[in-house]
């Protein structure tokens, strides 16, 4: 996936007109900053073994580069054990409403075994 930029805007009403102010950044200079890396099994039993930053960063899983975020799998080896390499990122802050604006270069296709996800959970 590939991320040029991507806010999290707050919104916050004012007699009926929304006005909205930049709470966190997530643009690629400090995007990785804003998450951990998650490196329980999966939640929904899948073939995949979640890194964490060291080892995912070893293998070139994700880079920033040009004002661009990328990550993906392992796609040079050959998966074993709990399944193909990746990573698994949680967001560090929490929130109970606002904006989010994602600017999405490239998203895989709904190819066999492919599943990106973006969850946003209350």
């Amino acid at each position: 996936m590939r991320f040029s930029s991507l806010l999290l805007i707050t919104g916050m009403a004012q007699l009926g007109l929304a006005t909205y102010s930049i709470k966190d950044d997530y643009s690629a200079d400090n995007f990785f900053n804003m998450f951990t890396f998650d490196t329980y099994d999966d939640p929904t039993h899948g073939y995949v073994n979640y890194l964490d930053q060291p080892a995912a960063d070893s293998l070139d899983l994700y880079n920033v580069s040009n004002g661009q975020v990328t990550w993906g799998v392992d796609h040079t080896n050959i998966a074993s054990g709990r399944g193909r390499n990746s990573i698994r990122l949680t967001s560090k802050a929490q929130y109970t409403h606002g904006l989010v604006i994602l600017d999405v270069a490239h998203m895989p296709g709904s190819i066999c075994g492919v599943w990106p996800a973006l969850y946003v959970s209350p």
